[in-house]
């Protein structure tokens, strides 16, 4: 035999069980990471979709006569609830024209998900003294606090969020 053939080296057993070891690791820690950013980004998707459906609904009130709006949160109730409201039958049919709509704001589903929203009047924020210079006694008449919650119907796979947003339905005097 040739000397020089004697000589080659090359990677042993252990060397090569080792190196297997420590990508295997490396590659848990990444998959781990990964999991749990792609869930992460599901958790933002599932609130920016609950948050646009409250900016909806709070749109789409705002556009109702606001004298009869306002009427109905500071003499009769507190809330427009979903569960009131849907489109086989609307208790609040003095209030809104287009029943169908209304239900549908209400009580929308996106992407195989059912929400229900309810819209809360909230009289402690005109009343409740501010540190800002504004007169909020000028603009009460032509402002009704609210707060439009989101809630998405229970489901076994997925955990229940609520999102609260809070806002003014205006008078189209002010607009």
């Amino acid at each position: 035999m040739k000397p020089g053939l004697k000589q080659e080296k090359g990677f042993t057993l252990i060397e090569v069980l080792a190196a297997i070891v420590i990508l295997s690791i490396v590659s848990l820690v990444l998959t781990s990471y990964f999991t749990n950013a792609m869930s992460y980004s599901k958790s933002n998707q599932n609130k920016t979709i609950m948050v646009n459906l409250a900016r909806n609904a709070l749109f789409y009130v705002e556009k109702q006569d606001f004298k009869a709006m306002k009427e109905f949160f500071t003499q009769e109730k507190d809330v427009i609830e979903a569960e009131k409201c849907t489109i086989v039958n609307c208790s609040y049919s003095n209030l809104f024209s287009n029943m169908t709509a209304l239900a549908n704001v209400l009580n929308p589903t996106v992407n195989d998900i059912r929400y229900k929203i309810n819209i809360i009047y909230q009289p402690e924020l005109v009343d409740h003294p501010s540190t800002t210079p504004i007169d909020k006694s000028a603009v009460k008449d032509y402002l009704i606090p609210v707060k439009v919650e989101v809630r998405r119907v229970e489901n076994n796979e997925q955990p229940a969020y609520n999102v609260m947003l809070e806002g003014y339905i205006t008078d189209e005097k002010i607009r």
